[in-house]
């Protein structure tokens, strides 16, 4: 039993220096990749990212980083990817959102959006003020203020602060519940892969997944797309207009 538990040990120990390592590592690469693009070597730069996330420690300055590098090289399909990424993980951060927003002038297609009722945007752009972690520990402050108004409702003496005590915990009860409805979705949207960014210079969308499928319309790298379902190699798409159609699955990167 000892043999084992001491195994156990060794294990972990071992575990535990490679992350340190890989951390280090990692901090130097993202600092020679920034001084590579400081220097104007755009290709070191992107490797050194690469090296980076390649050990499974993203984050959005890597991400930002790297579709600034991207850009540099005149590779907007690859730099409104990194983009995108960057802000699948913090849809607050305002860089990444006027860097994107520059990254996609330099493309061919111009989709409008469909229009979406108030709530919709308003839901949308207030949690997108905050990242998912900051969104969880927004929920933590508020449960601990929901449990001090519940307890200055219930055990004070005058009115006037049983009733703060009453409506504050409405209120708190409301910020708790958005908070952490906010954090889950942005987490699951974090993890999902269900957009993707065109990365051929030219692709034709079918009616179906077959190169007999009728032709729909046609879009250019660089383009956004949700992904519906996937069949035999093809993906069924959506533009942000609302219009659908199939596209070989091998013509666009997921993230």
């Amino acid at each position: 039993m000892k043999r084992y538990t001491l195994l156990i040990l060794c294990l972990l120990t071992m575990m535990g220096l490679n992350m340190v390592h890989a951390q280090d590592n990692g901090e130097v690469w993202f600092e020679q990749a920034n001084a590579a693009y400081n220097s104007g070597n755009y290709d070191t730069a992107v490797s050194l990212y690469e090296k980076i996330l390649a050990t499974d420690m993203e984050s959005v300055p890597v991400y930002y980083n790297m579709g600034n590098a991207y850009y540099k090289k005149h590779d907007y399909p690859m730099a409104i990817y990194y983009y995108e990424k960057a802000l699948k993980l913090d849809p607050s951060n305002k860089d990444v959102k006027t860097n994107l927003a520059i990254a996609n002038l330099a493309i061919v297609d111009k989709v409008d959006p469909m229009p979406q009722p108030f709530f919709v945007r308003w839901w949308r752009s207030t949690r997108a003020l905050f990242s998912s972690d900051h969104w969880a520990w927004c929920s933590i402050v508020a449960f601990a203020l929901l449990l001090f108004s519940l307890f200055l409702f219930l055990r004070s003496r005058r009115i006037g602060l049983r009733k703060l005590g009453f409506f504050a915990g409405i209120l708190f009860l409301i910020v708790f519940g958005l908070s952490v409805t906010f954090a889950a979705q942005l987490k699951s949207a974090a993890v999902a892969q269900d957009k993707a960014i065109i990365m051929t210079p030219t692709v034709t969308v079918k009616s179906s997944p077959s190169e007999n499928g009728v032709d729909l319309f046609v879009l250019h790298e660089g383009s956004k797309v949700t992904v519906l379902e996937t069949s035999n190699g093809w993906n069924r798409v959506r533009i942000a207009n609302g219009s659908e159609g199939w596209l070989e699955a091998d013509k666009m990167l997921p993230f």
